[in-house]
């Protein structure tokens, strides 16, 4: 018998959380389960890439805070599409979903999907405190997309324990063929006057504090010294851009940097380069920018937060640094950049590695099992 399915998600933003969720709603077994997927904020950036075929959308904007309309618009969706299951992604859905299960006669399971770890300031640190931990009690599994992650909450939260299931992010790998995007690389770098000797290093992030981007000056300055020829891609945009693009300027250092600016595909930026960055500081969880550079074969050199060390093994797929250390990742650099043999090795083992235990079909499967689960 079909259950019936309904996932949320605050909205159709080009992000992490929102890829995986469209991801997991185009692939969910439809012989298993009947999909829906409800959003209520207004971006829809990838509502075209929803298959309309396998998965009903529905949207209902929140125009403030206090707006309660989504709200109802779930409920009545939960009756009306006999819903059993709802899957919310992030803490606000969480809260959406949770309301709404409460206001409908059907009264559903309840799953959220966290992707956060640290909090980004007090206030989100509050919320989860006094709100958010006590609908989680509510849940009948709590997913978290990395071990690292699962283990810190945990810790906050021993109630979590319980309710706990690791289902890490995946990749479309067949999306992501070295060869291929080698070839994208190859004109990327032609169209930027970078020589196809060159060695070329891509930072792909968005520009805010947390992604560090003039610690990567301050180490691109050092490593250029015994690197001379390196180039740097910056993929992204973000409020801190013009800064780092002055800021590059004035130290002698735009001529070894291209910022490409937001892409809509990021398979040639990595094509095209010899190693990539995760230098964060803050915030990140599991990386989808760290499993595509992986599977493309292009080792990782990645600030130890969240669950990079469950990727970027290091001194295997790629190196880990400290956070916030410029001595080490300028070490980090100039190994990777110096011995074009280990890139060759690392770029191999990270690919196997990703489709050993991160492709999108092993995460669909590991979600299902875990909805399964809540209806126990």
């Amino acid at each position: 018998m079909t259950s019936q399915l309904m996932m949320v998600l605050p909205s159709l933003l080009r992000a992490g959380a929102e890829n995986q969720v469209v991801d997991l709603a185009n692939r969910i077994d439809p012989a298993r389960y009947g999909v829906h997927l409800f959003t209520f904020e207004p971006q829809l950036d990838q509502l075209a890439r929803i298959d309309a075929s396998r998965v009903r959308h529905l949207h209902a904007v929140r125009r403030t805070r206090c707006d309660l309309t989504p709200v109802r618009r779930l409920a009545q969706a939960i009756d009306a599409e006999q819903i059993d299951v709802v899957h919310c992604t992030l803490q606000i859905s969480l809260l959406v979903g949770w309301l709404a299960s409460r206001l409908s006669r059907r009264r559903p399971r309840l799953v959220v999907a966290i992707h956060t770890t640290i909090n980004r300031n007090a206030k989100a640190e509050w919320q989860d405190r006094l709100l958010y931990q006590w609908l989680m009690r509510q849940c009948e599994q709590i997913v978290f997309v990395c071990d690292a992650q699962r283990a810190y909450w945990e810790a906050k939260y021993p109630f979590i324990r319980k309710l706990a299931v690791t289902v890490h992010n995946g990749i479309d790998v067949g999306r992501f063929e070295p060869l291929a995007a080698r070839q994208a690389g190859a004109e990327l770098r032609r169209l930027h006057g970078i020589a196809d000797d060159a060695l070329v290093v891509a930072h792909i992030a968005a520009f805010r504090p947390e992604k560090a981007h003039a610690l990567v000056l301050d180490a691109l300055e050092q490593v250029l010294r015994q690197l001379p020829g390196l180039v740097l891609l910056c993929a992204g945009d973000g409020p801190l851009r013009a800064a780092v693009t002055e800021q590059a300027r004035q130290r002698g250092l735009a001529a070894h940097i291209r910022f490409l600016g937001n892409l809509p595909d990021v398979r040639p930026v990595l094509g095209g380069a010899d190693f990539a960055l995760l230098p964060s500081v803050a915030v990140e969880t599991f990386s989808l920018a760290m499993l595509e550079s992986l599977a493309l074969e292009v080792p990782m050199i990645a600030s130890d937060l969240g669950g990079a060390r469950e990727a970027v093994l290091d001194g295997e797929t790629g190196l880990i640094v400290p956070p916030r250390d410029v001595a080490a990742l300028v070490k980090a650099m100039l190994t990777l950049g110096q011995d074009a043999a280990l890139r060759r090795r690392m770029g191999q083992r990270g690919r196997a590695l990703v489709l050993e235990r991160y492709s999108v079909d092993i995460m669909v499967a590991k979600t299902e099992a875990a909805i399964a689960a809540s209806q126990v």
